[in-house]
């Protein structure tokens, strides 16, 4: 059974009064507070105790010092085992309040509204959550599934060019894992259509494999070199996603599907421009530095990468670290000039 609903305000307000606790937790990000308050406020269900944090501005709130803040928070209000959590944000709300769910009480049953184009198609589907380490994104966290995710797409109406982009650049990942999602882009069907089908694409690979055993590795095209690019040059995340596939791509002489990845772009009504690295030096050694601390390192000496044989089919390459970084070091000059 699904747990991904689409609904309006309205409906959102309903399925809150019928949820079976006497009591929730409200962590909403800041900005969607200052957007959103008058609307939230008259949808909240009037048969709970409700108890609200505002949580920093998106990644900011991913600390350590701010998720033993929000727990205090909670604690000294009073919580139960039968309290019930709702995160209303983008992926990096429901990271940190899902992480709070988890830990709270031993752990307690929590739901999401994702706010941000990213959080509807990725982030806030699947039950992963958590904060950043000093030594990298998500290094400490749990997997603790959402009981709801209630996707109201017209949050993305206050979403700004960066924010839009970001989620972008994750939907084009969905287009060379998924047939339906390519032929959908292709088509530039309504953003709506979009949204459920990447959703429902996440939600039946996490079904079949939630611990990220298997299969849900997929969903990790583009992020190992991905998290790199985006703490190297400060990018939004599905763009640093973006230019972490032009990478596995070029390192695999797959052209035609760097050709694919500029026709998705435009599908999704993108344009991500030149890549950040062009004409400058290519950081091979800061890159590898990231690669080697990413939660995708299978030991400590060997990384494992997704690769698309077809649209919807992938293959994972394991790569020794200093493999990687002699094959990077041994295209640098190349690399340096790549456009596509």
């Amino acid at each position: 059974k699904s747990n991904i609903e689409i609904v309006d305000l309205d409906e959102l307000g309903k399925r809150l009064q019928d949820l079976e606790t006497d009591q929730l937790l409200l962590v909403v990000d800041s900005r969607v507070w200052q957007h959103y308050q008058k609307a939230l406020e008259s949808h909240q269900p009037r048969n709970k105790n409700i108890i609200l944090y505002k949580s920093l501005e998106g990644e900011t709130t991913k600390t350590i010092e701010e998720y033993e803040r929000g727990l205090e928070f909670f604690l000294e209000k009073g919580v139960h085992r039968k309290s019930h959590l709702l995160a209303i944000g983008g992926g990096a709300t429901s990271d940190f309040a899902g992480f709070i769910a988890s830990t709270i009480n031993r752990g307690i049953s929590w739901s999401v509204v994702p706010t941000t184009l990213l959080a509807m198609v990725d982030a806030a589907i699947g039950g992963k959550t958590g904060v950043n380490s000093k030594h990298g994104k998500n290094l400490i966290g749990s997997f603790h599934l959402p009981e709801n995710v209630w996707i109201n797409p017209s949050f993305v109406e206050t979403l700004s060019k960066e924010e839009m982009d970001s989620g972008k650049g994750e939907i084009i990942k969905y287009g060379f894992l998924s047939q339906e999602a390519y032929d959908l882009i292709e088509k530039k069907a309504p953003l709506k259509l979009i949204i459920e089908k990447c959703a429902e694409i996440k939600e039946s690979i996490v079904q079949r494999d939630f611990q990220e055993k298997g299969e849900r590795i997929c969903l990790n095209l583009g992020h190992t070199f991905g998290h790199a690019l985006e703490r190297i040059y400060d990018l939004p995340h599905g763009v640093a996603v973006f230019w972490g596939m032009a990478l596995i791509f070029k390192l695999s002489g797959q052209d035609d599907f760097l050709k694919k990845l500029r026709m998705l772009e435009k599908g999704v009504g993108a344009d991500f421009g030149q890549p950040p690295w062009l004409n400058k030096t290519f950081p091979v050694e800061r890159i590898m530095e990231f690669v080697s601390k990413d939660k995708k390192v299978l030991t400590a000496k060997k990384v494992e990468t997704v690769q698309i044989e077809k649209i919807g089919q992938f293959k994972t390459k394991v790569y020794a670290l200093d493999e990687l970084q002699k094959q990077l070091e041994s295209k640098k000059e190349e690399l340096r000039g790549f456009n596509f």
